[in-house]
């Protein structure tokens, strides 16, 4: 009998030398499945990461498996696609305006200034909305946007018959496309307010399967009176857990790790 652990990486060689590294193995002698090649996307829309199933004895499974938590890693990382089936869709956090590698201050920590965020000005709105649309023009899509400046951030809404190839693959393709509209906008003005895209209530669904996560994960961590770390997480996933275990008496968190293996790290406070 033996076990599997998946590795993602930006290309099969890649991800094969990555769980080389992981598992203490030379790459000659590891024995994997490829479960996606990846993709470039289209202008990096859609694009993913090559996916392999590394097969290895049951007593060389790797600690980290275990002490992150079988169940909800598996439902995080295998999660149905939005091509298969919209009702299993699994979405993603909003990102925030490009820039992934924050520091732990900026991700755990809520604003306290206490500064109101400026309103948006109307010709930055029209230009969110201008962007997004000759965008999904290019993917060919019909939709209909609904842009609208909040308090926090500027909402654009897309609404369309498309809408699981709009999110895409576990969220990749808005996520994508959101990270790009940001990045535009942004280039030849000053940074206002972050853009978030979302469609047909995405966005907060994940924000609820990243809690409830979150949540069994604290529990777990509690009674078994260890850290356990969650599966990888971009920078607002991340940030949603720090968050909402923040008014948590019983469980510290931190991040570690970096680029796409950055994690979140859930510990018991012990007395």
């Amino acid at each position: 009998m033996s076990d599997s652990k998946e590795f993602n990486a930006s290309s099969v060689e890649s991800a094969v030398a990555k769980a080389s590294e992981k598992l203490g193995v030379s790459a000659d002698e590891l024995s994997y499945e490829v479960l996606d090649a990846g993709s470039d996307g289209f202008l990096g829309i859609g694009a993913r990461d090559a996916r392999i199933e590394v097969s290895l004895p049951s007593s060389s499974a790797p600690a980290e498996t275990a002490e992150g938590g079988d169940e909800d890693s598996s439902v995080f990382l295998e999660s149905t696609s939005p091509a298969e089936s919209s009702d299993q869709s699994e979405p993603l956090v909003p990102a925030e305006a490009p820039m992934e590698d924050e520091g732990p201050d900026r991700e755990s920590e809520e604003s306290e200034s206490g500064e109101k965020i400026p309103s948006a000005p109307e010709d930055l709105v029209e230009e969110v909305r201008n962007y997004v649309v000759s965008v999904v023009d290019a993917m060919g899509l019909d939709a209909r946007l609904d842009v609208y400046d909040t308090e926090e951030y500027i909402a654009v809404d897309i609404a369309s018959d498309h809408t699981a190839l709009i999110i895409g693959q576990k969220g990749e393709t808005i996520d994508s496309l959101q990270y790009l509209t940001n990045s535009a906008v942004y280039k030849d003005r000053e940074f206002v307010k972050r853009i978030v895209l979302d469609s047909e209530g995405y966005r907060q669904r994940r924000i609820e399967a990243i809690q409830g996560m979150a949540h069994r994960t604290a529990r777990k961590s509690i009674r078994e009176q260890r850290d356990i770390e969650m599966p990888p997480m971009n920078s607002s996933e991340r940030r949603a857990v720090h968050v909402f275990l923040k008014e948590n008496p019983s469980v510290t968190t931190f991040s570690e790790g970096s680029g796409s293996d950055r994690r979140v790290t859930v510990s018991p406070n012990r007395d």
